[in-house]
């Protein structure tokens, strides 16, 4: 059976999903933050959506444990949509601050040359990542876990 989460989902549920946010405000299935351990089993979810709220994880501790515990919930793929740093509408939310571009997720990629110079060192877990589409205000990144 095919089980979907939306983290970060705030009032943007998704139908049939697990819908888990941070704020009890909306109403989500799952009350949790990235960053901290996620209330989710190993392996749990085929796929994962994570559409503008990694732009809102404040350290670089917090930012490396998120992805981990994406990895570890996941044995599809995850969707990541986040504003592209060079337009204005990455800056516009007084909550984000992190910023991306079409490189960032090059770290988690256990091909690229950025994941084994750095990206291994900075402790993330190694994913198979795709851009998908950058249209110069958002991004949209496919990430596979490699177990």
């Amino acid at each position: 059976m095919k089980e979907t989460l939306n983290i970060g989902c705030g009032l943007d549920k998704m139908k049939g999903a697990v819908n888990a946010d941070l704020s009890p405000l909306c109403n989500p299935d799952v009350i949790c933050r990235l960053g901290t351990k996620l209330p989710f089993e190993d392996n749990r979810f085929s796929e994962v959506f994570a559409y503008n709220v990694l732009t809102q994880i404040e350290t670089n501790k917090e930012f490396v444990i998120a992805i981990n515990e994406l990895h570890r919930i996941t044995k599809g793929v995850i969707h990541i949509r986040v504003p592209f740093a060079l337009d204005e509408c990455s800056f516009q939310d007084s909550m984000d601050c992190r910023r991306f571009t079409d490189k960032s997720f090059t770290y988690m990629d256990k091909q690229h040359r950025r994941y084994q110079q750095y990206g291994r060192h900075y402790g993330y877990f190694p994913f198979a990542t795709r851009l998908v589409e950058n249209n110069g205000r958002q991004m949209l990144f496919d990430l596979w876990p490699l177990k």
